[in-house]
C-alpha cells in the first residue's frame, strides 16, 4: 500500500469516527426514550426492556395538531418560495438591463440582513395587517426569508440552460409563462431539490418565529410545543420530552434517507454551473 492510499484510508477512518461522534447525541436521545424511570438518570445504564410509556404520553392530541401545523407551514413556505424565486431567478439571469441587475443585487442584499434584527418591524407590520397568530403569516415570513437565496440558486442554474430551447418554444407558440413552466422549470428540478433539502430543516426546526408570532396552542408548530409540553408538566420527567423530540425528528430523517442521492447530485451540479 503506497503513501497516498494510506493517507486516504486514514482520512476515511477519521471521517467515520467524526460521524460516529456526531451520532452519539442522537443515539443517546433514542436510548433514553426506552428507559424506565428508575434507569433514566443513569446515563450509562442500558434499558433491559423496551419501555414505551413515554411515547404513549407524547402521542397526544397536541402532538398531531402541532405536526400538522409544522407540515402545513413547511410545505406552504417552500412551495410559495419556489413559485416566486424560480421565476425571479429565471428573469434575473436572462435580462441584462441595469434595472434587472439592480433588482438582482437588491435580492442578494436580503441574504445579509439578520432575522433577529428585523423582528420588531415585522411584528409591527403583522399587527397592522392583522396577521398575528395566523399560519399564513409564518408562510409569508419564511417565503420572504428564503427568496434571496432561492433566487440566487435558480439564477445560477438557469445560466446553464441553452437559450435555443426558449427560441424553439417561442417558435412553437409558447407564451412566456407556458414556456417557463413547460420547458424551463422541469430543467430546474435539481435546483428545486437542492433548495428544498437544504432549507426544509430551517422551517421544520424553527423555534423563535412561531413562538413570537403565534399565541394559540391550536396553531403552534412542533418545536415550541415540545418546550411547552415540558413546562406544562411541571416535573423533572424528561422521558416524554425526549420521546416527542424523537418523533419530531423522524419525518426529516426519513426525507433525508430517501433523497440524499438526489440532494448530493443537485449540490454537485450547482457547483459547476453559472
Amino acid at each position: 500500500m503506497n503513501g497516498s492510499k494510506r493517507a486516504s484510508l486514514a482520512l476515511e477512518i477519521v471521517l467515520i469516527l467524526a460521524a460516529l461522534l456526531f451520532l452519539l447525541p442522537v443515539l443517546y436521545l433514542v436510548v433514553m426514550t426506552f428507559k424506565e424511570p428508575r434507569l433514566f438518570y443513569k446515563p450509562l445504564a442500558l434499558p433491559d426492556r423496551f419501555y414505551v410509556d413515554y411515547y404513549k404520553l407524547a402521542l397526544g392530541k397536541s402532538f398531531f395538531r402541532s405536526m400538522f401545523n409544522s407540515l402545513l407551514v413547511t410545505v406552504g413556505g417552500l412551495a410559495l418560495t419556489i413559485l416566486v424565486a424560480s421565476m425571479a431567478g429565471f428573469v434575473l439571469s436572462r435580462r441584462k438591463e441595469k434595472l434587472f441587475l439592480f433588482f438582482f443585487y437588491l435580492f442578494m442584499s436580503g441574504m445579509v440582513i439578520p432575522t433577529v434584527g428585523s423582528l420588531i418591524p415585522l411584528f409591527k407590520l403583522a399587527s397592522f395587517l392583522h396577521l398575528i397568530n395566523t399560519r399564513t403569516l409564518l408562510i409569508l415570513l419564511y417565503t420572504a426569508g428564503f427568496i434571496p437565496f432561492a433566487s440566487f440558486l435558480y439564477s445560477a442554474f438557469t445560466k446553464s440552460i441553452p437559450r435555443e430551447l426558449e427560441e424553439a418554444g417561442s417558435i412553437d407558440g409558447c407564451g412566456p409563462l407556458r414556456m417557463f413552466w413547460v420547458i424551463i422549470f422541469p430543467l430546474l428540478l435539481p435546483a428545486t431539490g437542492t433548495f428544498i433539502l437544504t432549507n426544509v430543516y430551517g422551517i421544520w426546526n424553527d423555534f423563535l418565529t412561531p413562538l413570537i408570532f403565534l399565541n394559540s396552542p391550536d396553531k403552534m408548530t412542533l418545536m415550541p410545543t415540545i418546550v411547552q409540553f415540558m413546562f406544562n408538566k411541571q416535573s423533572t420527567n424528561y422521558g416524554p420530552v425526549f420521546a416527542i423530540s424523537v418523533l419530531a425528528m423522524l419525518p426529516l430523517l426519513l426525507l433525508f434517507v430517501l433523497t440524499q442521492k438526489r440532494m448530493l447530485r443537485g449540490l454537485v451540479m450547482g457547483s459547476v454551473k453559472g
